[in-house]
């Protein structure tokens, strides 16, 4: 039996070649489309669930529920004798407070840990806890080296249209209907557990130069373990893959896909970076 097992959620985007090679649990978000609730990564293909993005009336995230999280966490439980457990940012999400709510009915130690971030600047945090858990180390040198990754952790994601955002009400239309005319393309990013616009830009291949610009900023000299991210769009992050190799100083390089969360925001086509500063992770 292994001293601590590290749970995520799904949000965290987490190849799963990486997840298995750590011995990772996932818990899955909700995704709700018109009348049905689906699990991500369980009974929710990406086929699905952005052909539904399109036609659907309604389609929405949620945090897990609570059901998800005791099952992952009996599963996990009958492996470690404790367990950590790393979820999107709180102030996005309530899977935080399911997390903490549903732990109290294990009598297997479990420490919550806010990664107040998402996709894969989460997802780092989660691998490095993870590959520490196989290493042997102990719950406190574990927290250490999480919060050691928050603090070395970078994620902008460049949104290629704002119907999806003006959808769900976190852009007013009249402010897209400006925004289209011009051209411009946001770039999101999250700073303190909240996500918001850190630059905007006339049109999307500047947009996507500019992602590669603002982890040159936050790492000017650090050599980086970077995940190239997207929503359904493999083939360009794959360009983006090669233009970030030419310029950022790397360990490790590879494409991953945003969670659903992230996706009914912003459709398919985003295009990202998430970077840590630290070791190799894999």
């Amino acid at each position: 039996m292994k001293n601590i097992v590290i749970v995520t959620d799904s949000s965290a985007g987490i190849p799963e070649r990486l997840a298995r090679l750590l011995g990772l649990d996932v818990v899955p978000i909700s995704v709700q489309i018109d009348d049905e609730v689906y699990k991500e990564g369980v009974d929710l293909s990406a086929e699905h669930f952005y052909s539904q993005l399109e036609k659907a009336k309604s389609v929405t995230t949620s945090q897990p529920s609570p059901g998800d999280f005791l099952a992952v966490y009996k599963r996990a439980a009958k492996r470690a004798k404790e367990i950590i457990s790393i979820h999107v940012t709180g102030l996005g999400s309530g899977t935080v407070n399911v997390a903490n709510l549903i732990k109290k009915q294990l009598s297997v130690p479990i420490s919550v840990v806010d990664s107040k971030t998402a996709s894969m600047a989460q997802g780092f945090m989660a691998l490095a806890a993870a590959k520490a858990a196989q290493a042997g180390k102990t719950r406190e040198e574990i927290m250490e080296i999480i919060e050691n990754v928050k603090q070395r952790t970078a994620i902008f994601v460049a949104v290629p249209t704002l119907k999806y955002l003006t959808k769900s009400g976190r852009v007013g239309s009249m402010k897209s209907l400006i925004a289209s005319a011009l051209a411009i393309k946001p770039i999101l990013g999250v700073k303190d557990g909240l996500v918001d616009v850190v630059a905007r830009v006339r049109s999307y291949p500047r947009a996507l130069q500019r992602l590669i610009t603002l982890i040159e900023e936050r790492f000017p000299a650090t050599e980086l373990n970077i995940a190239i991210l997207h929503t359904n769009a493999p083939a360009q992050a794959e360009e983006l893959k090669k233009a970030v190799e030419k310029r950022l100083k790397h360990i490790q390089i590879f494409t991953a896909k945003m969670s659903a969360s992230l996706a009914v925001h912003g459709g398919a086509g985003m295009l990202g970076i998430a970077a840590y500063g630290g070791p190799a992770l894999d």
